[in-house]
C-alpha cells in the first residue's frame, strides 16, 4: 500500500504527515476513506487543502471509470472471428474479449485441429498475434503451413502468418505458471497495431494430473483460473483451453466401463473436475459424427444458449464448415 508522503502532493510536509500518523492515517488509502471534514480538524490542512489532495490521489492511483457503452464499443471492437462462418454464427460473431472458451472431447476428436485451424485463421490478419502454449509438444508448424497453402497464400503470407503465432512448449505446471505470469508483463509492452488477439493452451489434464493430492490440485487451479481471466480482462483478449472428458457406463455386471464415444451430453464429464466447471465462461463439445465430420456445441455457456450446435469438417484445409 503506498504511504502518504510530499511525493504525493507539496501540501503534505512532514508535519502533516506526523499529524495524520498519530490518527492512524498513513497510506493513500486510509487518506481517501477518512471523513474530510474530520481530516481538516486535526491535519493542519483546510478543507479546501484536503480536498484537493484527494484529487491528486484519486487522478494518480485511481482506476478509469469507463460507462456501460464505453465498455460495450470496446467489446464489441475486440471481438476475433474465427472465420469459420458457422462457429462464427455459433459464438455471435466470434471470440469475445475477456473470455475464456473450453474446447472438450475425447482424445483424437479434433481439438488440436480446431485450435490450428483458428490460430491459422487468426494470424491471417496483418494486426494479430496468437499465444500458443503447447504442453503436449506436439504443435506442428507444417500442419499450419498446409493449411494456409490450402487457402491458396503465398510463401510470403505464409511466412507472416506463421511468425504471428508465438508458440511456447510447457513441461510441467511451473513452466506453465512461469509462462503466463510472463505475459501478464509482456503484453503491457505490445502496441494496438499489433497486439495478442488469442491465447490457446493445448491442453490442460496433461500437466495438471502430475498433482496427486485434491488439495494441490485445486490451489493449482485456482491460480490458473486467476491469471487467466486478468489476461483476458485486462488486454481485452480471448483465451482457449483444451480439456478432455471421460465417459462412464454401466453394464450388464453393473461396472463401469470407459467408453470413446458421447451419445449423451449428460453421460460425459470434463476431466479436471468440478472445480474448473464454472471458469471457463463457454464450453464447447466436440464429438465425431462420422470419420471427417465433427460436431461442436454449447455445454455450458453464460453468453450463450445451450445445445446449439454446427457441424465442421477435418480435412487437409484443417476444419472447415461442412
Amino acid at each position: 500500500m503506498t504511504e502518504l508522503s510530499s511525493d504525493i502532493h507539496p501540501k503534505l510536509s512532514i508535519t502533516v504527515i506526523e499529524q495524520l500518523q498519530r490518527k492512524h492515517i498513513c497510506t493513500v488509502s486510509q487518506f481517501i476513506d477518512e471523513n474530510s471534514e474530520k481530516l481538516a480538524t486535526f491535519s493542519g490542512l483546510s478543507l479546501k487543502d484536503i480536498l484537493d489532495v484527494r484529487r491528486n490521489i484519486l487522478k494518480k492511483y485511481g482506476g478509469v471509470i469507463r460507462s456501460a457503452t464505453d465498455l460495450f464499443k470496446i467489446e464489441m471492437s475486440n471481438i476475433t472471428p474465427t472465420d469459420l462462418p458457422s462457429l462464427d454464427n455459433l459464438l455471435k460473431g466470434g471470440l469475445y474479449p475477456g473470455q475464456i472458451y473450453e474446447v472438450c472431447g475425447i482424445s483424437a476428436s479434433g481439438k488440436t485441429q480446431l485450435c490450428l485451424t483458428i490460430a491459422s485463421n487468426v494470424a491471417l490478419r496483418p494486426n494479430s498475434l496468437i499465444r500458443y502454449i503447447d504442453t503436449k509438444r506436439d504443435f506442428c508448424g507444417s500442419r499450419i503451413k498446409e493449411i494456409l497453402l490450402r487457402k491458396n497464400c503465398n510463401d510470403q503470407v505464409i511466412d507472416e502468418a506463421m511468425e504471428h503465432i508465438r508458440v511456447c512448449n510447457v513441461y510441467n505446471l511451473h513452466q506453465l505458471f512461469k509462462v503466463l505470469r510472463w505475459l501478464t508483463i509482456a503484453l503491457k509492452e505490445e502496441i494496438e497495431a499489433r497486439r495478442t488477439r488469442i491465447i490457446v493452451i493445448d491442453s490442460l489434464p496433461g500437466i495438471i494430473f502430475k498433482f496427486s493430492s485434491d488439495h494441490k490440485l485445486t490451489t493449482a487451479l485456482n491460480h490458473i483460473a486467476n491469471i487467466c481471466h486478468f489476461l483476458a480482462n485486462e488486454f481485452h483478449l480471448s483465451i482457449i483451453t483444451v480439456n478432455l472428458i471421460t465417459q462412464w457406463n454401466l453394464d450388464s455386471k453393473n461396472e463401469s466401463t470407459s467408453t470413446g464415444a458421447s451419445k449423451n451430453r449428460n453421460d460425459v464429464t470434463p476431466t479436471l473436475g468440478k472445480y474448473w466447471a464454472g471458469v471457463p465462461n463457454t464450453r464447447l463439445l466436440i464429438t465425431k459424427i462420422g470419420l471427417d465430420r465433427r460436431k461442436i456445441c454449447t455445454w455450458h455457456s453464460f453468453q450463450l444458449e445451450e445445445n446449439l450446435s454446427c457441424t465442421l469438417t477435418i480435412s487437409d484445409s484443417g476444419m472447415l464448415c461442412s
